[in-house]
């Protein structure tokens, strides 16, 4: 039998120059390789939706299956959170919508928020659908972290509004391990949006 058994652990020690440790993280349950520069590398954390979630939206609203969680090294630079959301809209609501990265373990919007991004331009009053990408970059880590997010937009009309981007200012991301990075999303007054589907990774 060809069976490989590899017991999960948390971060293990930095190897030496020229070297590279692959283990199984116990927080996450995926396998990583962690670098002579004490990075942690790999497919870190992935999540998908199963069901539909709306229509609603109208005040902010944790994306169910949204939340990405941080394994035991924590929150490194150069990390990428990304989101994809199938989403429709009614003709109902014209407001900007709002899309925020949220950390913490409540999976609510009571969860930290660590970059809110308001769409540059509103929504239309037409029926809409398409995907929403959001992208979440980790400049620097620490108590003092900074974050770079964008969201972009690919629809079949104006009516879901354009995409923005921007960047945090300075956000806690210290004694991340454990808690997860997930997203809300406020479409504003009389919204309407049904979220067909959501996958996201974390890597690294």
């Amino acid at each position: 039998m060809a069976d490989i058994l590899i017991d999960n652990q948390t971060l293990p020690s930095t190897p030496a120059a020229g070297k590279s440790v692959l283990y199984v993280d116990s927080t996450t349950k995926k396998p990583v390789a962690l670098d002579d520069g004490g990075t942690a590398r790999g497919l870190l954390s992935r999540n998908a939706s199963t069901a539909s979630q709306g229509a609603g939206f109208a005040s902010d609203t944790y994306l169910t299956n949204s939340n990405l969680l941080i394994p035991s090294s924590g929150i490194q630079a150069g990390m990428v959170f990304e989101w994809r959301i199938g989403v429709t809209k009614t003709a109902a609501g014209t407001a900007a919508a709002v899309f925020t990265a949220r950390l913490g373990t409540n999976l609510t919007t009571a969860d930290a928020s660590i970059l809110a991004l308001t769409q540059q331009t509103a929504q239309t009053a037409a029926i809409s659908s398409g995907m929403i990408i959001i992208r979440l970059v980790v400049r620097t880590t620490g108590a003092s972290g900074v974050v770079a997010g964008v969201v972009g937009m690919a629809t079949n009309t104006a009516g879901l509004g354009s995409g923005i981007d921007g960047v945090s200012g300075s956000v806690d991301l210290s004694a991340a391990a454990g808690k997860s990075m997930g997203l809300s999303i406020n479409g504003g007054t009389s919204a309407a949006w049904t979220v067909t589907s959501v996958s996201c990774e974390l890597i690294s």
